[in-house]
């Protein structure tokens, strides 16, 4: 029987009892018991043959690195530093990035002289750190570092069985006395960047970012610490410094779909402050290709959006509806730029398919409403966003859709009459809307103080909103005035 088979029969068997358990009487409890006693018992041997493997092949490995002079004889490993988003992730804490990243860098240094006895325990706290059975290799360094205090690599295994352990206090004691007393760069540099991931973990952006520049003094090629170092600038709204660092982090690994996704975004977000903003991507990220990753790519079509590239963000979508035949987005995102580059005719094929996998998505139905509506097809149009008010009949996407299609109709008491229900909302971008609506309608009675006076008050919005100051500038020539700059963009 193959490894995997067994596994899985001793997984079916733990089911098993869970589900008979209910059910069971008195006695058959008891053998139930028994049965999960027995299964205890086998867990804890398959543990303890592991932790001895694992110790045989680390000494395996390290005796052929000796042999090709990799490392000196008496080497021994320690932990690689964690970037923040692992650390965030393996604490169960909210991350942008959604999965952890392990960039993994193993380094060795030399145990104290006196530390030989201590070997067993450390390979054994060692085979649990990599179990992730954090509270076993927690006790075990921790015996260990008061056997042997100067252990370097065993006291860093020990502050991040606390820090997965959720004892932060205890880790930051850990980590800030190796930052100020190893003798080693690495086990400094690595000490400084866990420093910064627990500091970011509070948001003590400012602190958490001069942990990690420490770390790079320490150790400039300590790359963990560099991509942590980008990420708390993006956290912290620093879109520019984000850039920079992940820029030269890219130099020495283009191809890092998480750096890619974090320089992405942090391109989103010094777009947003400043759409002038002159953005040059890495080679990695100039055009699109099926190599890229799919959230990458997701996020490179999103930012050729962003700056009006639709021509791209098509491609993009065209690699992933290949990759994800069954996801409705993909579908729906390469319909959205075909149309805006080709039309109707040619997108709405492509949008029905992902209506079709994503029949209950509004945004969809919408979206084939809006396409209608601009090819003439008003009728038709109406009843898209009908159809989404019959489900829901508050919704405000449906409703902004019938509003330009009365306009369309030139019915424009009966669009003015739901724009106006929009800026009561409670929402403030809702309210925007409706004044943008009523801004639009206005300039259709040209009324253009009435349009102006509405506009002025979508200002706060206007990366929703972008055709405001186009809005403003027609409202101001035909007022015979001038719109100052910082009236369109206030600060």
């Amino acid at each position: 029987m193959k490894i995997e088979e067994w596994f899985q029969a001793l997984r079916s068997k733990a089911e098993t009892i869970e589900e008979q358990w209910s059910d069971a009487s008195e006695q058959e409890r008891l053998q139930l018991a028994d049965q999960l006693f027995y299964l205890r018992q086998v867990s804890d041997t398959v543990v303890d043959l592991w932790l001895q493997f694992e110790e045989r092949l680390s000494n395996a490995i390290r005796r052929v690195k000796e042999m090709e002079g990799q490392i000196s004889p008496e080497e021994k490993s320690v932990p690689a530093a964690e970037s923040l988003s692992a650390v965030k992730a393996t604490m169960t804490m909210t991350n942008e990035q959604g999965t952890a990243m392990e960039k993994t860098e193993k380094t060795s240094y030399t145990p104290p002289k006196e530390a030989s006895a201590y070997e067993p325990m450390f390979r054994r706290g060692e085979g649990f750190y990599h179990l992730r059975m954090y509270q076993d290799a927690k006790k075990c360094f921790a015996e260990l570092i008061e056997e042997s205090p100067d252990w370097e690599s065993g006291r860093l295994y020990y502050a991040y069985s606390l820090l997965f352990c959720e004892e932060q206090e205890g880790a930051f004691r850990e980590f800030r006395l190796l930052s100020r007393s190893a003798s080693s760069p690495t086990v400094v540099a690595i000490s400084y960047n866990a420093i910064g991931c627990i500091l970011a973990e509070e948001q003590q952006w400012l602190e958490a970012a001069q942990a990690f520049k420490l770390s790079l003094e320490a150790k400039p090629d300590q790359e963990e610490a560099r991509y942590n170092l980008a990420l708390c600038y993006y956290l912290d709204g620093d879109a520019q410094e984000a850039l920079d660092e992940m820029e030269r982090y890219m130099q020495k690994d283009e191809h890092d779909w998480e750096a890619q996704m974090l320089w992405l975004r942090a391109a989103q977000q010094l777009q947003a402050m400043d759409e002038e903003a002159q953005l040059t991507p890495p080679p990695s990220l100039q055009l699109p290709t099926r190599e890229l990753d799919n959230d990458t790519l997701q996020e490179m079509a999103s930012l050729y959006e962003s700056v009006g590239n639709y021509h791209r963000a098509q491609i993009c979508y065209h690699f992933l509806s290949e990759r994800l035949p069954k996801e409705g987005w993909a579908w729906h995102g390469l319909a959205w730029n075909t149309w805006l580059i080709a039309g109707t005719k040619r997108a709405l094929t492509l949008l029905k398919k992902a209506i079709t996998l994503s029949p209950e998505n509004d945004d969809f139905t919408f979206s084939y409403g809006w396409m209608l509506l601009f090819d003439g097809q008003v009728d038709q149009a109406m009843a898209a966003f009908r159809s989404i008010l019959e489900k829901d009949r508050d919704n405000r996407l449906g409703q902004s859709g019938m509003i330009s299609a009365y306009e369309k109709l030139g019915e424009l008491a009966s669009a003015k009459r739901l724009a106006k229900d929009f800026t009561d909302d409670q929402d403030p971008y809702v309210r925007a809307l409706g004044y943008f609506h009523l801004g639009r309608l206005a300039v259709v009675e040209e009324n253009w103080r009435l349009a102006e006076q509405y506009f002025q008050r979508t200002l706060t919005h206007t990366e929703h909103f972008r055709e405001v100051p186009i809005y403003m500038q027609l409202c101001a020539t035909k007022l015979g005035e001038t719109v100052r700059n910082k009236e369109l963009f206030p600060s």
